[in-house]
């Protein structure tokens, strides 16, 4: 087993883990309080890595971008005012530092509960690589993904990578009823630059994803993730 180890993806895994382990904790021993607490971890992680350093990145992209402007021109260019302040989420409880300590420490104790199995521990993420590298756990590969609305209309999709090359990026517009190719990434997360449909206006845009080996695509669609750009 192996927590990743960029942010991006031990963010979707732990969303995953969260989920699934809300399943499993009874038949496994755990307390109320225990799945909580990931619950809280997760939705931390989310804030932290998800929104408030992507909101303030693409803020600081937006001022530097501002100053070249007004420093170096062209002359004759529209200047306008600076950019607004960065807007962020309303922040989750705080939780208590060392969150992939924590994990570790909670995998442990799910591994050593009596009522564990290794078809848990595949579908919360912390089977050991032996017990999924079978050709029929390719079959059955689905990637894990989360959007995030950036300014400009821009969308990121984080995604799990796993064993696999990459993944396989489609998206469809409101009204679209196609799916269309947006390329592959090697490396979580991918942005999607394209600008709106329509020019300062918000859209709902539509993700799946599919693992990719050796250029060929694998495994089974994940399931669709949604967002709303950001004019």
């Amino acid at each position: 087993m192996a927590i990743p180890r960029t942010d991006n993806e031990l963010m979707v895994w732990l969303n995953n883990f969260s989920t699934s382990f809300v399943s499993h904790a009874p038949a496994l021993g755990f307390t109320d309080a225990d799945v909580n607490s990931v619950k809280a971890d997760a939705a931390m992680l989310n804030f932290l890595v998800g929104d408030l350093l992507p909101t303030y990145k693409s803020a600081l992209q937006a001022r530097t971008s501002y100053k070249t402007l007004i420093m170096s021109g062209p002359v004759g260019s529209a200047g306008g005012d600076p950019p607004p302040p960065p807007v962020t989420a309303a922040p989750p409880a705080p939780v208590a530092p060392g969150i992939v300590p924590r994990l570790r420490q909670l995998v442990q104790r799910i591994q050593l509960a009596p009522g564990y199995t290794d078809a848990i521990g595949r579908n919360l993420g912390i089977a050991s690589a032996e017990a999924a590298t079978s050709d029929s756990s390719d079959a059955a590969a689905k990637p894990v993904a989360k959007t995030t609305a950036l300014a400009g209309g821009q969308v990121q999709i984080d995604f799990t990578k796993g064993k696999y090359d990459g993944v396989l990026v489609e998206s469809r517009r409101t009204g679209e009823q196609e799916w269309a190719s947006l390329g592959t990434d090697n490396y979580s997360p991918f942005v999607d630059t394209r600008p709106p449909t329509e020019a300062g206006k918000a859209e709902l845009r539509e993700y799946r994803l599919r693992y990719i080996r050796l250029d060929e695509a694998v495994g089974e669609w994940s399931d669709i993730v949604t967002a709303t750009t950001r004019p």
